[in-house]
């Protein structure tokens, strides 16, 4: 046998002076002789069950000890297993809306937050564009109307001497026939020689008159078909118009958005809204492959301090690697089992996976148990000596294994225990953990409408401005006046065609009475409807031309606060569409912070401290209503989350916001935010002083006994803070007495 190995690892194994805590109470001392002091647990007083070595000698080697005091551990009892723990946090099940085509972005319909239905609109389009866009295409169509009405009229004139003349042609022609000899006749040749000129004449004057019937024909065809199909335009714009939101496809919750203002151009299938749905939640952690859910014996979830059913869900590799193209990393996704509704969408988790477990097998530290040319052996401690002892060992994880043969339970294994657990003793309670962040935040208003000036024609001016940024106005508040300076020559323009028409119109009716031929009939109709057309072409412009005049007043749709105001001065000429208030809802007011690392969640409680060189500071409450960006595309991580504040507690944040103002600017960091976050329910704590972690993370703690013997005890920490552990898995519980310092 390798005696210098040996004596070189006892060597490794002895102590000059320690406390054999593992058999004796947390406070025993061992004797110099190795064996405990008075309770008598430092000695177990079995016989190694050895077997033979293979020198062919039944007795087994003895190595003296080197020091005062030997550390072992007991053979014990106990599970083994190989445990992991993947923190997570809980979100709803999410769908993601986006425009089908790039357009501009309107408004949003929903915010952060809010509930919403299936059906509801989550966020409108710009309906200044489309609306534009209809007046255009009603221009044209008027502008059709006169060039068709002018053209169509030139060609009826032009028609209608056409007849004349084909008539008289026709006419002299006959007259001409009718004094034909016979064609038998000798004068019947030089006759027809001289009626040649008025046939001619009949029949050129025939095809004139079709082909300026055929050009009026098209003209009216082309024109029915421009105007035909400028209608249909003007149908599928203004249905696009009452529909120009995206409406959420079921019910659910407001859980994250993209920031866009009015106008901006969003590109197509940009992501604007998130919507979850609370009643259907998953917990979302780092990647785990499906290889290791499938070698689990065992996976559940720790939420709140409760155990929760999970399931896993499969993601097959093109998946995986779409996401990862995509977003850059990949998040596994575990539908939690919540039929109660206890778990809201936020809260941490942590999803435990047993991936291999055998319980009540005798097992000794891994790191006692050696190997040579013979086999496995351990070093057992008997009356004063080390005992080489041949082993068979079975499974293992990272810290114990199974011995199948060799030991029995309590056999005390020398051990180099790398640790002190000190003489004192406490009690395991339950408690909550959770994280407190200290950061900045600032007043955030994702949904803004401008008010501008409406008036397309005329001269315009600002007369007064009669709010300032930061104000909060009310429902129907005239917020800005506009003296509009109306256009009076072209409306009187307009109004003398209007009665051109109507006079037109009106002969059409009169002749109409006096007509029975159907074709006349045919085309009578056709002009008054033509006429009818132009009218009301007519009366749009004057309409859109006279709305506004005088003085007008811009007031607030609904009740919110002003977020911008135009730089005209009073008496400044302005422009159609110029924008001159800005205005948000009163409800839709957000205090923002900065999350790069995404650390909150919807459901994390915020306080916000307004500060103040001039007042007292105020402090309100809120509450986080993003959901972790684990739970949305990368494109909708935006590095930020909100937190919605009470609207009776509005008034203190928006009044210093605007009191704090300078040069149009104002600070960001004037409203300081703390946050908690990481919430995990009633959970077993261990303190860190009582807790020893190996290099590879396991954590240990020291158990006692009601017969005062101690038991090292592994467990898996679901978290920590600085200074306690919390126990996700492991032969612990509530009560229990361990070794502390």
């Amino acid at each position: 046998m390798n005696v210098p190995f040996q004596k070189q690892k006892i060597g490794r194994l002895l102590s000059v002076l320690l406390c054999l805590t593992l058999t004796a109470g947390c406070s025993s001392a061992a004797s110099a002789d190795g064996k405990a002091s008075a309770d008598g647990t430092g000695s177990t007083g079995n016989t190694a069950n050895s077997f033979s070595v293979q020198d062919g000698t039944d007795e087994p080697e003895l190595v003296e000890p080197v020091g005062s005091v030997v550390r072992f551990m007991p053979a014990e009892y106990r599970e083994i297993s190989r445990v992991s723990v993947w923190p997570g946090v809980v979100c709803p099940d999410t769908v993601e809306y986006a425009y089908e085509s790039s357009r501009a972005f309107g408004n949003y319909g929903a915010l952060p937050g809010e509930e919403v239905h299936a059906g509801d609109v989550l966020f409108y389009g710009a309906a200044e564009s489309v609306s534009d866009e209809i007046e255009a295409i009603e221009e044209e169509n008027a502008a059709l109307l006169e060039e068709y009405a002018a053209a169509s009229a030139d060609l009826a004139a032009d028609i209608a001497k056409a007849v004349k003349e084909e008539y008289e042609a026709a006419l002299a022609f006959q007259e001409l026939y009718n004094k034909a000899p016979a064609e038998d006749s000798p004068g019947y040749a030089g006759w027809a020689k001289g009626a040649m000129p008025a046939e001619k004449r009949a029949k050129q004057t025939k095809l004139a008159r079709e082909k300026l019937e055929q050009s009026l024909k098209e003209k009216r065809e082309q024109f029915d078909l421009q105007y035909a199909y400028n209608e249909k335009r003007v149908e599928r714009l203004q249905t696009e118009l009452a529909e120009a939101g995206v409406a959420a496809s079921s019910d659910g919750v407001v859980v994250a958005s993209s920031y866009y203002l009015p106008g901006d151009q969003v590109p197509e299938g940009s992501h604007i809204l998130a919507v979850g749905d609370p009643d259907n939640k998953e917990i979302l952690c780092d990647y785990v492959s499906k290889a290791a859910v499938n070698r689990a014996a065992e996976i559940y979830a720790m939420i709140g301090g409760q155990r929760f059913e999970v399931q896993y869900e499969v993601m097959e590799p093109d998946e995986y690697r779409r996401i990862k193209q995509r977003d850059g990393e990949v998040f596994t996704s575990f539908h939690l089992a919540d039929p109660s509704g206890e778990v809201a969408p936020g809260q941490s988790a942590v999803v435990v996976i047993v991936e291999e477990r055998k319980t009540n097998v005798l097992s000794v530290p891994r790191d006692a148990v050696n190997r040579d040319e013979r086999g496995a052996y351990v070093f057992l401690y008997k009356d004063g000596e080390t005992v080489y002892t041949p082993v068979r060992t079975g499974v293992y994880d990272a810290t114990f294994i199974e011995i199948t043969g060799g030991l029995q339970e309590g056999d005390p294994v020398v051990y180099d225990v790398p640790y002190s657990v000190g003489n004192k003793t406490l009690r395991l309670e339950k408690g909550e953990m959770s994280t407190d962040l200290s950061t900045d935040g600032f007043l955030f208003y994702p949904s803004a409408e401008w008010l501008v000036n409406p008036a397309k024609t005329g001269t315009c001016y600002l007369k007064e401005l009669l709010v300032k940024r930061y104000e909060l106005v009310e429902k129907g508040q005239v917020l800005a006046t506009i003296e509009i300076m109306g256009d009076d020559i072209e409306a009187a323009r307009i109004r003398r065609k209007i009665d051109r028409q109507n006079e037109r119109l009106a002969d059409l009716q009169k002749k109409r009475g006096k007509t029975y031929n159907k074709d006349e009939l045919d085309a009578i109709d056709r002009a008054v409807r033509d006429r009818n057309r132009s009218i009301e072409s007519l009366q749009k412009q004057l309409e859109k031309l006279t709305r506004y005049t005088g003085v007008y007043e811009v007031t607030a749709p609904e009740n919110g606060i002003v977020t911008a105001i135009t730089e005209r001065k009073a008496g400044e000429l302005i422009d159609y569409r110029e924008r001159l208030v800005q205005l948000s809802r009163d409800d839709s007011s957000y205090i923002i912070v900065e999350d790069e690392n995404g650390r909150l969640s919807c459901g994390d409680e915020a306080g916000i401290t307004v500060r103040s060189l001039s007042a007292p500071e105020e402090a309100v409450a809120g509450r986080v209503v993003t959901i972790s960006p684990r739970g949305l595309s990368k494109e909708m991580r935006s590095g930020y989350a909100l937190i919605k504040i009470p609207q009776e507690d509005m008034g203190i944040i928006a009044d210093e916001a605007g009191a704090s103002m300078d040069n149009g600017y104002w600070s960001r960091k004037r409203f300081g935010v703390e946050i908690t976050t990481g919430r995990t329910g009633e959970v077993l704590l261990i303190p860190r002083k009582a807790v020893y972690t190996t290099d590879n993370g396991d954590t240990f703690v020291i158990t006692k006994r009601e017969d005062g013997t101690t038991r090292l005890v592994r467990f898996t920490a679901g978290g920590s803070d600085p200074s306690n552990y919390w126990v996700a898995y492991g032969d612990v519980e509530e009560g229990m007495e361990i070794c502390s310092e």
